[in-house]
């Protein structure tokens, strides 16, 4: 199937690199911190025999730039959203790993009438001292070497300033995603009021998006399933490793008719 790299341009948000491929309802896919839209390759063919797939490189990542100092949630946020715009795509299911998760969970909650379906994979709702030093040390280039990535990573990133402008994206995540000073922090409250069908996924040794923290939002959601991978840790859960079982569950959610019956009833 045919895959239309693009970009738009759009006022600040400057330029926003992305592929559109397949046909049917769209479908938005956010990749994780430090990675590219590349990270869904192992399951855009699965995804594009029924979706319309919208693929971006967030900013600061990729092919797309930064259009700041810093790298925020709500950038990245309103960036996808400015996308869609150019699209018009007036309502989109959107699929969100790790900080791509943080970026659909700010549209769901700040622009619900624009996301149909959620799916929050390896992500909670507030970062804290405890999981972000998992992903700070994500962010050390030493990590990436010990597990051979270091070069795949040299080769998506070339556009933000060579080969070593990887370790500048990593570090980037990390910064954005500091407690002292994120954006990426909800309360209950907002997890209450999202209505749209959500499904959670993560696995069960995850210190990133830990299990109890999921759980919190699992009880908080109204509308919300849960896939807890077992023996899977931040990393192992990741949809590179678990291409096939990843994509089937998350069609069967994407393609399930959702009715009232389904709403949990959550004792207060």
């Amino acid at each position: 199937m045919e895959q239309k790299p693009q970009a738009y341009s759009g006022g600040h948000i400057n330029t926003l690199h992305y592929t559109d491929t397949g046909a049917g309802d769209p479908l938005l896919l956010l990749h994780s911190g430090g990675m590219s839209g590349a990270e869904w390759t192992p399951q855009l063919a699965r995804f594009s025999r029924h979706f319309r797939v919208i693929v971006p490189d967030h900013l600061g990542h990729g092919r797309s730039p930064m259009i700041a100092a810093t790298l925020t949630v709500a950038d990245m946020s309103e960036a996808v959203l400015a996308l869609l715009d150019h699209l018009e795509l007036t309502q989109i299911a959107a699929v969100g790993s790790s900080l791509g998760g943080a970026v659909a969970l700010w549209l769901a909650i700040y622009h619900p009438q624009r996301i149909s379906k959620l799916v929050l994979y390896r992500v909670g709702y507030r970062k804290d001292q405890t999981t972000h030093a998992g992903t700070r040390s994500m962010a050390d280039p030493a990590y990436w070497r010990s597990v051979g990535m270091q070069q795949w990573l040299s080769d998506i990133h070339q556009p933000q300033g060579g080969p070593d402008a990887w370790q500048t994206v990593i570090g980037r995540v990390a910064e954005a995603l500091d407690p002292a000073t994120t954006d990426h922090i909800h309360d209950r409250v907002a997890l209450e009021q999202i209505r749209q069908p959500t499904l959670l996924i993560v696995g069960d040794r995850d210190p990133v998006a830990p299990l109890a923290q999921i759980l919190e939002m699992f009880a908080a959601i109204p509308n919300a399933g849960l896939w807890i991978m077992p023996y899977a840790t931040h990393v192992t859960a990741s949809n590179t490793w678990r291409a096939e079982s990843f994509s089937l569950e998350v069609t069967r959610f994407l393609q399930r008719t959702t009715t009232a019956n389904s709403i949990k009833r959550v004792q207060s």
